[in-house]
């Protein structure tokens, strides 16, 4: 069946449409015209197999990784750069507008500095003698020699570790995973595997190609796919990475929480920091390991910081007496709670969420401070909870930030502040 390419779905996938009857295309780019096989049919719509291209689009090019059609960890290496950003912008606009009603200004993507070897941290996935990334839609796993999106220390450190494997048949099949993180130049490595064994002698091959390099063994007996959890072991090394960023001096663990992508990390932080005044005082929901709240420390007046895992918090309370701040509250304990007991100091919350959002309870409880800032990595969940508070405040600006290129994933930072005529709030 040939077709015309008309729009992007919230994967990338290209969309067309044949008689009221839309159809669902991966790797298909805007604008295409395409030959297509029907994979499965539902009432409205269908999947699609992109079969050939009969005319393809200007923003086309050949990805670079060999394993792009098969590996699941990235989904738009065939389409420019430009048109990433572009993608990424539109989908925030239509996706808040798909489900508040609202036709929003969209600012355009922040770009980031580069779209290969930006992650600093990559998790493999091992199974018998295969290793790599998870398929698309799969629990299974493609067989890859390296990644392109990870730092090339992280592909070294992986290639050591496969070769030390082919020399250790017997404890192969114990393995789950390989968990390497990387920051100016200190490498932290967690071998994740189903029993105990003796891995020094891995650390004494990291330590001959690498001067800061730390090694832990977790003993992950779980058979679902949560990676760090269990027993974990320092084998030896380093035991954090240390870092200085905003003049603020922190560690980082193995299990440490912490973006892969500094340069658009710091993106956010920037503007997040434009948006604080010096006489704010600024709660910090979802505060995680505290190194936002000691930035924002920096310009506002006070910070509470709230967060309900504890060694999040606890490493929250060991930043601030590291760098000596004292303008920042720690609070620990679910935010639903705590909240109501700081709200009527606050001029300022920001929202950072998991991937499925604040949710009602959250939203409307905040109702009355007057800004917020939300910064989302799910437009869908963004989207839902700025409709229970729409009425309410005014969207002042809608900035996507592309912190995963080559991924159709994007972060999106909202600016809102209350309406000030009670005239201008509709019920």
């Amino acid at each position: 069946m040939q077709t015309t390419i008309i729009d992007y779905g919230m994967n990338a996938e290209g969309i067309a449409r044949e008689n009221n009857f839309v159809y669902f295309i991966p790797y298909a780019l805007n604008g295409e015209i395409v030959e297509i096989e029907v994979e499965k049919q539902l009432k409205n719509y269908a999947f699609a197999k992109l079969k050939s291209i009969i005319v393809p689009s200007n923003n086309r090019i050949s990805p670079r990784c060999p394993y792009f059609y098969e590996c699941g960890g990235c989904s738009l290496q065939h389409m420019n750069y430009i048109e990433q950003l572009n993608y990424k912008s539109l989908l925030v606009k239509k996706t808040i507008k798909k489900i508040t009603n609202l036709d929003c200004v969209v600012q355009n993507t922040i770009a980031c500095d580069q779209i290969f070897n930006y992650r600093n941290k990559a998790s493999f996935n091992f199974f018998m003698q295969i290793s790599g990334f998870y398929k698309h839609k799969s629990n299974d796993i493609v067989n890859i020699d390296a990644c392109l999106l990870v730092n090339n220390d992280i592909n070294n450190v992986y290639s050591l570790f496969l070769k030390y494997l082919s020399e250790n048949q017997e404890i192969r099949k114990h393995i789950k995973n390989l968990v390497v993180r990387i920051i100016n130049n200190q490498i932290l490595v967690a071998i994740v595997s189903k029993e105990y064994f003796e891995c020094k002698s891995f650390y004494n091959i990291l330590n001959l190609n690498y001067k800061n390099v730390g090694v832990f063994l977790i003993v992950n007996k779980r058979k679902d796919s949560v990676v760090l959890s269990g027993k974990c072991i320092h084998i030896s090394g380093i035991k954090q990475i240390k870092v200085q960023n905003y003049n603020i001096n922190y560690d980082i663990d193995i299990l440490s929480f912490h973006q892969t992508n500094i340069y658009i990390q710091n993106k956010i932080y920037d503007k997040v920091l434009d948006y604080v005044n010096k006489e704010d005082i600024v709660i910090n929901a979802f505060s995680g390991a505290g190194l936002l709240s000691a930035i924002i420390s920096q310009k506002a007046k006070y910070v509470y910081g709230v967060e309900i895992e504890k060694s999040s918090h606890l490493n929250a309370e060991q930043l601030i007496k590291k760098n000596n701040i004292k303008n920042v509250k720690n609070i620990l304990g679910d935010f639903n709670k705590k909240f109501k007991t700081i709200k009527d100091k606050a001029d300022l919350i920001i929202l950072d969420p998991s991937k499925k959002g604040c949710g009602k309870d959250i939203m409307q409880q905040i109702i009355g401070i007057n800004s917020i800032i939300y910064i989302s990595c799910n437009p869908i969940a963004l989207s839902k909870d700025l409709q229970f508070i729409k009425n309410i405040y005014i969207i002042e600006d809608i900035i996507p930030f592309d912190m995963f290129p080559n991924t159709n994933n994007v972060e999106t930072l909202v600016k809102l502040k209350l309406k000030e005529n009670k005239n201008d709030i509709e019920h």
